[in-house]
C-alpha cells in the first residue's frame, strides 16, 4: 500500500517514542538518552536503548532498531501500514491511501473483522442460554472455570441452522457473509446457512488478538469432532498459531514458549498459570508458523500429544525448529497423557516440574532411538544413528552441533571420524545453506564509533573529517571501510551526513547495525579533536606497517641498504608518533 508520505511524517513528528516504548518497557536515564530490557529477547542486562532527540531505538543484543512505526509494528504483531494507522488514530492525524484498490482491500478486511468479532460475541452469548446447558456441563467437566472461558471468549453455536445468520444478515450481504467463512450456501437449492452448529466454539485469534476464525467441539458423536473455519483472507491454518496473542508477554518476559496441539491443552496450561503456552490447531508446525513464533522467542518446549500422529508431528516439528535456529526441548508426559489429562490428574505443580526437566531435543531424540532399535546390534546401532543424522544436519550453530555429533559419537559407542563422514552426507555433501549468510560480530572499535558519531552530530568537524578521510584514505583497507567511504559519498552529495541516509546506502545488516550502535555514543569536543588524531595516528601506524612488510622482504633479498633505508624511515614516523 502507498501511503501518502506527508501522513507517515506527521505521526512520526507527534509521536514520543520514549513515551511508546516505555508502556513495554521501564526505561532509565542513560546520558542524554534512555535505556532498559528489550521487549524483544530475554536478557538479564538492558541492552534496549532509546535515542530521544533522533526518535529511535536500537538493541545492541538482538539488533533490533527503527523509529517508533517500526516498534509499534514489531510490538504489536502489525504491518507497517497498520501500526501507522494504530498511531494515527491515537494521535488524531488521518492516513491517507494513493491506492482506491488498496484502500478497498482494507476496508473489506476491517468488515470482516467487524463480523468475526461480532460473531464472538453472539456465541458468547448463547453459551450463557438456555439451549447450552450440554456445552456448559461439558465445560464444568474439563475443569475450565468461568474466569478463564472468559479469557479465552469461549462460546456456543446453536444447533439452529441459521442463528448465526440471522444475527448478522441486516447488516451485512450475504456475500460478505459467505467470505467471513461463517455461512456456508446449499449450491441445490441456494439456501444459506450457519457453518457451526451445536458446537462449543473456540475463537482464533492473529497475533494481534483481532478474531480471525473459529474452532468448533462437537458435544456429541457428530464429525469432525473438531471443525475449524475455512481458509479466507484473514485466517490461515498454517499461518497462525492459536492463543500467541495471549501467551507472547509472558513468552517474551519468560524467554520461551511451550508448544501444544490443541485448543484445550492450550487452555488447560493458561489456567494452571502456565500462560506462555501456544498451540498449532489443525495442522503440523509450519515453516510460517515457526517465523512468527520467532518474533517473540528462540526457545521452545513442544509438548505434543502422546499417540502415534504426536510423534510423527514432534518429529516434523524439531526439523523445522532446529533449521529456524531454535532452543528445543521436548516434554513427552508418563502414562502417554496429554497436557490437559496430566494436569486434570496430577495437578499444575506436577507439570511444572516435568517441565523443567524437559530433556534438549538432542536427549530425546537419543532415547527414542534407544525404544525403537536393538542398539546391541550394529544393524540396530547404524537405523538409529542414520535416523538422528537428519536432525543434526539441522542444527543451525556450529558449535551446537559439533558438540551434538561428539555427544552422538559417544553414546553409539563408534569412531566421531565416521559420524562426521556420515552427517556430510546427510548435510548434502558440501556447506551447507543453513550457515550462509550468517552476521557476523560487529567489530568496530571506540574510535571507529565516535569517529562515525562526530560526522553524523557535528557541521563543521564533520566537514574537516570527511576532507582528511578523503584526502588521506586511511579508512581503505579498514574493516569499516565501505561504511566511512558512504559516509563520504553522502557528505560531497548532500552537504551532511544522516544516520538513516546512510543505513540506506549500506549492503548490510552487519554495517547498518554498527550505525545504529554508534548512533548512541557519547561524544565531546574533546572526543572529536581525538578522533582527529586517531585519523592521523591511523594512518602513521598503516604507513609503519608498510615499511616493516617492506624490511621483511629486503632483508630476505639481503638488500641491507634499502634495510637501513627502510629503518630509518619507519624510525622517523614511530618517533613521530611518540612526541
Amino acid at each position: 500500500m502507498n501511503l501518502a508520505g506527508d501522513g507517515i511524517d506527521r505521526v512520526k513528528s507527534a509521536a514520543d517514542l520514549v513515551q511508546i516504548v516505555g508502556e513495554h518497557v521501564r526505561l532509565r536515564k542513560s546520558g542524554s538518552n534512555f535505556i532498559g530490557l528489550c521487549p524483544f529477547h530475554s536478557e538479564k542486562t538492558p541492552s534496549f536503548h532509546v535515542h530521544v532527540e533522533r526518535q529511535f531505538f536500537y538493541c545492541f543484543g538482538c539488533h533490533a532498531k527503527g523509529d517508533v512505526i517500526h516498534f509499534v509494528e514489531k510490538m504489536e504483531g502489525l504491518t507497517f501500514a497498520d501500526a501507522l494507522r494504530w498511531l494515527g488514530e491515537r494521535y488524531g492525524i488521518p492516513i491517507d491511501s494513493r491506492s482506491r484498490s488498496s484502500e478497498r482491500k482494507a476496508g473489506e478486511r476491517r468488515t470482516l473483522l467487524e463480523i468475526q468479532d461480532k460473531a464472538g460475541r453472539y456465541f458468547r452469548r448463547e453459551l450463557a442460554g438456555g439451549g447450552a446447558r450440554l456445552a456448559r456441563r461439558y465445560l464444568e467437566a474439563r475443569g475450565l472455570t468461568p474466569e478463564i472461558q472468559e479469557r479465552f471468549g469461549i462460546g456456543y453455536a446453536p444447533r439452529r441452522s441459521d442463528g448465526l445468520l440471522q444475527e448478522l444478515r441486516d447488516r451485512y450481504s450475504l456475500d460478505q457473509l459467505r467470505l467471513s467463512g461463517l455461512i456456508q450456501r446449499n449450491e441445490r437449492d441456494s439456501r444459506h446457512f450457519d457453518r457451526f452448529r451445536g458446537r462449543v466454539m473456540f475463537p482464533i485469534w492473529n497475533e494481534a488478538g483481532k478474531i480471525v476464525g473459529f474452532g468448533g467441539r462437537a458435544l456429541g458423536e457428530e464429525q469432525p469432532k473438531y471443525l475449524n473455519s475455512p481458509e479466507t483472507s484473514l485466517y490461515g491454518k498454517s499461518r497462525t498459531l492459536y492463543a500467541l496473542n495471549l501467551a507472547r508477554e509472558s513468552i517474551r518476559r519468560q524467554g520461551r514458549s511451550v508448544l501444544v496441539e490443541g485448543y484445550l491443552d492450550c487452555i488447560a496450561l493458561h489456567q494452571a498459570g502456565i500462560e506462555n503456552a501456544a498451540a498449532v490447531c489443525g495442522t503440523s508446525l509450519t515453516e510460517d508458523q515457526v517465523r512468527l513464533l520467532g518474533r517473540f522467542t528462540k526457545k521452545v518446549v513442544v509438548n505434543f500429544d502422546p499417540d502415534e500422529a504426536g510423534d510423527s508431528a514432534t518429529l516434523r516439528s524439531l526439523a523445522l525448529l532446529l533449521q529456524g535456529g531454535f532452543g528445543v526441548r521436548v516434554l513427552a508426559l508418563p502414562d502417554r497423557l496429554d497436557p490437559d489429562a496430566y494436569i486434570r490428574r496430577h495437578g499444575a505443580a506436577a507439570y511444572r516440574q516435568l517441565l523443567e526437566r524437559a530433556p534438549s531435543d538432542f536427549e530425546y531424540l537419543l532415547a527414542r532411538a534407544r525404544e525403537k532399535y536393538p542398539l546391541e546390534t550394529i544393524e540396530g546401532k547404524v537405523a538409529a544413528i542414520e535416523e538422528l543424522l537428519p536432525y543434526l544436519a539441522r542444527v543451525s550453530n556450529r558449535i551446537e552441533r559439533e558438540e551434538k555429533t561428539r555427544r552422538l559419537a559417544e553414546y553409539f559407542q563408534v569412531e566421531e571420524t565416521a559420524v562426521r563422514a556420515e552427517l556430510h552426507k546427510a548435510a548434502g555433501g558440501g556447506p551447507r545453506k543453513l550457515e550462509l549468510g550468517r552476521s557476523r560480530k560487529p567489530s568496530l572499535g571506540p574510535a571507529e564509533r565516535q569517529l562515525i558519531k562526530v560526522i553524523l552530530d557535528l557541521d563543521r568537524e564533520a566537514g574537516e573529517i570527511v576532507e582528511q578521510l578523503e584526502r588521506s584514505q586511511v579508512h581503505v583497507g579498514m574493516e569499516s571501510e565501505v561504511v566511512f567511504s558512504a559516509m563520504v559519498a553522502l557528505y560531497r552529495k548532500e552537504g551532511r551526513v544522516e544516520a538513516e541516509r546512510l543505513r540506506e546506502s549500506l549492503p548490510g545488516a552487519r554495517e547498518q547495525n554498527w550505525i545504529s550502535e554508534a548512533v548512541f555514543e557519547e561524544v565531546d569536543q574533546q572526543q572529536v579533536d581525538g578522533c582527529l588524531e586517531w585519523l592521523a595516528r591511523k594512518k602513521v601506524e598503516d604507513e609503519v606497517a608498510r615499511l616493516q612488510r617492506q624490511i621483511v622482504q629486503a632483508d630476505r633479498a639481503e638488500d641491507f641498504e634499502l634495510v637501513a633505508s627502510l629503518v630509518s624511515k619507519k624510525t622517523k614516523l614511530i618517533l613521530s608518533i611518540a612526541g
